[in-house]
């Protein structure tokens, strides 16, 4: 099975994994070939990765980040967040959805633990929304906030503070919600109305009754050590170490899928521009030890060789995540080879990943506080 780009699907393939409505029911089961006109529909309903039966990577299955059942109840929790606060003015949440927050993250925390020496990837939503701008809320919040709970395990947080850990990482950017123009605000560098909702985000969640730890995660996640960032311009250890954390998940998930018109960048382009900001913008450490223990390129992500050919992740070194093994399927042409092979791109540094699919994306100067746009496709172990 391979991961690949919807717009990269062609009429005749096989889902590989069911797709659901916003209300749960299922849209296209496993096993569903597409059309020209469900790759269409698929397309305008904003859902930007497909798990596919491909000819040749049978026995290749895509490491998940959490189980499906965790995703649904996330998806439910954020989902009724969204409702209440875009539905009116309001200066809290109510005490169900409070509840329902707490109880999901909960699930996210034991199911991660269930799963620690496993791959850790971000959320592969296999649900449609009509609205896009509140998939791509979903799916980052979903991303930051898995990210964010397994660094809490790895650190050996006590179980109160790892669960305030993980609502304040899923809903570190609430107060988008609050704003005058809701999710759909495109802003630009500067915006200062925009920078309000990282306070806007910290008293939602003190008043509704949220651990502090997690209202703070909203407060801080955009500070950066040398005092350039935002609400306070805090500097250096007056960051919790846990707030750096946070805003280095929440840039790099920025940079790989995209924020406002600018281009979705390559993994290592993104990890690029954090080590042009360690030292400065974010710790050093933090960034090396993102670098150690990141696979740029998930199990069953369909690649783009320097060569032209088409592949896909099929193994992981432990010691070189970004150079894993890759399964060549088709030619630089697009014909599907009768006898696929891999290729070691740790042993073979001649041949680099230029792209996913069938894509070439350019690498673009991104602004960490442009909007989010939606392509998930890192993962961290």
């Amino acid at each position: 099975m391979i991961i690949i780009h919807t717009s990269q699907c062609r009429p005749g393939m096989k889902l590989g994994r069911s797709i659901y409505t916003e209300q749960g029911h299922v849209l296209a089961g496993r096993g569903f070939v597409l059309t020209e006109h469900a790759i269409r529909r698929l397309q305008q309903l904003g859902m930007p990765y497909l798990h596919i039966e491909e000819e040749g990577t049978e026995d290749i299955a895509p490491d998940q980040a959490i189980r499906d059942e965790t995703t649904i109840v996330l998806h439910g929790a954020l989902t009724h967040v969204m409702d209440e606060l875009l539905g009116g003015d309001k200066e809290t949440l109510s005490p169900n959805v409070v509840r329902f927050v707490c109880d999901a993250t909960k699930i996210l925390v034991d199911d991660l633990k269930s799963r620690r020496n496993a791959p850790s990837l971000p959320v592969h939503l296999t649900t449609t929304l009509t609205d896009g701008d509140k998939q791509h809320f979903l799916e980052h919040a979903m991303n930051v906030g898995v990210c964010a709970t397994r660094l809490g395990l790895e650190e050996g947080l006590a179980t109160e503070d790892l669960h305030a850990l993980a609502i304040g990482a899923m809903l570190h950017d609430v107060g988008r919600l609050l704003l005058p123009s809701g999710l759909k605000a495109r802003v630009t560098l500067n915006d200062q109305a925009y920078m309000k909702h990282a306070e806007l985000g910290y008293k939602l969640l003190r008043d509704s009754g949220f651990p502090l730890m997690a209202a703070h995660c909203a407060l801080f996640h955009h500070e950066r050590l040398d005092g350039s960032g935002y609400p306070f311009g805090l500097e250096g250890k007056k960051i919790h170490p846990h707030h750096q954390w946070i805003s280095i998940f929440d840039m790099f998930d920025t940079m790989v899928n995209g924020r406002g018109n600018g281009a979705p960048m390559l993994p290592h382009e993104a990890l690029e521009v954090l080590y042009g900001g360690a030292g400065s913008l974010y710790d050093m450490d933090k960034v090396r030890r993102l670098r150690d223990n990141m696979a740029l390129f998930p199990r069953g992500t369909t690649v783009r060789l320097s060569t032209g050919e088409l592949g896909v992740v099929s193994a992981l070194h432990e010691d070189s995540k970004q150079r894993p093994i890759v399964r060549v399927i088709r030619s630089s042409e697009g014909e599907l080879l009768s006898k696929p092979y891999e290729v070691d791109l740790k042993r073979q540094l001649h041949l680099m990943i230029s792209g996913f699919g069938n894509e070439q994306p350019e690498a673009k100067e991104t602004s960490e506080r442009l909007e989010p746009r939606s392509n998930k496709i890192f993962h961290v172990v």
